[in-house]
């Protein structure tokens, strides 16, 4: 390991312990989509749960960087930066349409 990754493992804990609330939230409200049902939380929430398990996935290959093929690491960070996209996309659309759909933000805004 040299700095630049002693530096990326630190950062990447940081932003773990940053964001774990709004990752435990993130869980509930995807237990909850599965069971088609409704957990209530906000944009910046589901992006910072989003930014924790990103940052959980570059510490992990930060940590098995030694037994990663070089030709392989950029396809790996690549990956999981396009799973952490693709599932922020899809919580945030479950969340506006399941909102929008039960009349939520309407009720929210006349409260």
């Amino acid at each position: 390991m040299n700095d630049k990754d002693i530096f990326d493992f630190i950062n990447a804990n940081f932003t773990m312990r940053n964001n774990a609330d709004c990752f435990s939230k993130l869980n509930c409200f995807v237990d909850a989509m599965h069971r088609g049902q409704y957990y209530p939380i906000t944009d910046e929430e589901i992006h910072r749960g989003v930014e924790y398990k990103k940052a959980e996935g570059k510490a992990l290959l930060k940590a098995l960087d030694p037994i990663i093929p070089d030709k392989d690491k950029k396809l790996a960070e690549a990956m999981v930066e396009t799973f952490c996209n693709q599932s922020l996309q899809q919580f945030l659309y479950y969340n506006h349409s399941y909102e929008n759909r039960n009349n939520l933000v309407q009720q929210e805004i006349s409260e």
